[in-house]
C-alpha cells in the first residue's frame, strides 16, 4: 500500500488560522515588557526563520522561540502556548476540499498520514478538533524525528509529498525519491523560498502543481503513475 504524506500548515489548514494564537501571545508579552506587540512578534519571527536556515526543527517550537523573545525584553513569565491555543481552536477551520481529498485518497486505497514540521503538542490538538484524526492513518512531526522535513528518515515508506512550502514538501522529499504535488503558486513561492532560506528550490520543480486541494486525488493518481 502507497503512502501519501500531506502538510497541515498551508495545505490542509489556513496559515493565518494560527495568527490569533501568536498575536495574543505577543500581546502579552508586550505589555509585560512595556513594549509594542509587533516588536515581540519580529523577534520571535527572526528566530524562527535563524533556525529554518540551518535546518533546524527547533525553529517550529513555539514556546521556545516566545520565551526566548521574551527574555530579550526582560520578560519571564510567557503564556502557555497550548493553553492560548485551545482558546482559539473553534476558530480553526480547514481549506476548501480538504475533507475529500483526505477521503477519497484513502477511497483509492492509500495510506494517507499527515506530516508537519510542527512539534506533536501544538498539532495534535488541531487535528483533533478539525476531525483529521479520522481520515488520516498517522502524523509525522518535526520532534518525533528530530528533525524538520529534511532529512531520509522523516519521508521512509512514503510515496508522494502534498504541500504548500517549496523547501519541504518539494525540494527535500524529491531528493529522497518522493513524487511532489506542490499546493499553491509555484512560480510565486518558488523564488521567495529560495531566497529565504537559501536553499535552491526553485531548480527541483514539483512533479504536479494544484490550485485546490479538491485536485488532489487526480494528482496523484497520475504522479503514482509515473512510478
Amino acid at each position: 500500500m502507497a503512502t501519501i504524506l500531506i502538510d497541515l500548515d498551508g495545505t490542509l489548514l489556513p496559515l493565518k488560522a494560527w495568527n490569533p494564537v501568536f498575536a495574543e501571545i505577543s500581546a502579552i508579552i508586550a505589555k509585560r515588557a512595556g513594549a509594542a506587540p509587533e516588536e515581540v512578534w519580529m523577534r520571535v519571527r527572526e528566530k524562527n526563520l535563524a533556525l529554518m536556515r540551518r535546518l533546524d526543527w527547533r525553529a517550529f517550537d513555539w514556546q521556545q522561540l516566545f520565551t526566548s523573545a521574551a527574555a530579550e525584553l526582560g520578560v519571564r513569565e510567557v503564556p502557555d502556548v497550548v493553553e492560548v491555543l485551545h482558546r482559539h481552536l473553534p476558530s480553526f477551520r480547514l481549506n476548501d476540499g480538504a475533507i475529500e481529498a483526505l477521503a477519497e485518497l484513502r477511497e483509492m486505497g492509500f495510506r494517507v498520514e499527515i506530516a508537519t514540521n510542527g512539534h506533536a503538542s501544538y498539532q495534535l490538538p488541531v487535528i483533533r478538533q478539525l476531525g483529521l484524526d479520522r481520515l488520516v492513518d498517522g502524523v509525522r512531526t518535526s520532534d518525533a524525528y528530530k528533525c524538520a522535513k529534511t532529512c531520509p528518515e522523516f519521508f521512509h515508506n512514503a510515496q508522494v509529498m502534498i504541500g504548500d512550502n517549496p523547501v519541504f514538501d518539494v525540494y527535500f522529499p524529491k531528493r529522497y525519491g518522493l513524487r511532489a504535488i506542490f499546493f499553491g503558486d509555484w512560480s510565486k513561492e518558488a523564488p521567495e523560498y529560495s531566497r529565504r532560506l537559501s536553499i535552491p528550490a526553485e531548480s527541483t520543480p514539483p512533479d504536479e502543481v494544484i490550485r485546490t486541494l479538491k485536485e488532489a486525488p487526480e494528482a496523484v493518481k497520475r504522479v503514482m503513475g509515473k512510478t
